[in-house]
């Protein structure tokens, strides 16, 4: 019984010194440092040549197998292949309206501006402006689901008003930027 009321003072007390010397985050920081240790020290080690031997084979395979690129790198010349061309558009604005109307969006009266395309590059810019009213939820999703949806849209601006200190209804002008590779060679 001795023993044990020696043992417990003894932790008691090297608790109360390393609490009093480390704090608390120093002995969280010291806790996941060893389990660190502890999880480098059991996991099993990997030969990082035969990883790479059994995933160059996929690689070679490119898309035959699944129909799709593969993740692998591509080459800078066949970039402008993965996007639509300009012929789209209409078909990428319907999509963006719907989304708007799917977020049950106010809409206002829509802006398109063909942006300035560099000599001799492979892509055109489009851009859309499009004013929107509802509650920032409902104008954070619609933004995420173009961008989800519509793999050539980026957003380029978005400026948000609320008109009234105590209203929940905010004005929005939402700008997104389509991008097309020229139809030509």
């Amino acid at each position: 019984m001795f023993q044990r009321e020696l043992w417990r003072d003894r932790w008691l007390t090297w608790r109360f010194e390393s609490r009093r010397t480390l704090g608390v985050p120093g002995l969280l920081g010291i806790a996941l440092i060893a389990t660190a240790m502890l999880i480098v020290a059991t996991t099993p080690a990997t030969d990082s040549e035969d990883i790479t031997s059994k995933t160059r084979p996929a690689k070679r395979a490119g898309h035959a197998s699944t129909g799709r690129p593969s993740a692998g790198p591509i080459a800078l010349s066949t970039l402008p292949e993965l996007f639509p061309t300009f012929g789209q558009s209409a078909d990428d604005i319907a999509s963006i309206i719907g989304f708007a109307r799917e977020s049950n969006l106010t809409l206002g009266s829509a802006e398109y501006q063909m942006g300035n395309a560099e000599p001799g590059a492979g892509f055109l810019h489009y851009q859309v402006l499009i004013p929107v009213k509802d509650q920032y939820a409902s104008i954070r999703r619609f933004v995420a689901l173009v961008l989800n949806s519509v793999p050539n849209a980026a957003l380029r601006e978005i400026h948000v008003e609320r008109p009234a200190v105590d209203g929940e209804v905010l004005d929005a002008r939402v700008r997104f930027e389509l991008i097309y590779r020229r139809a030509g060679p």
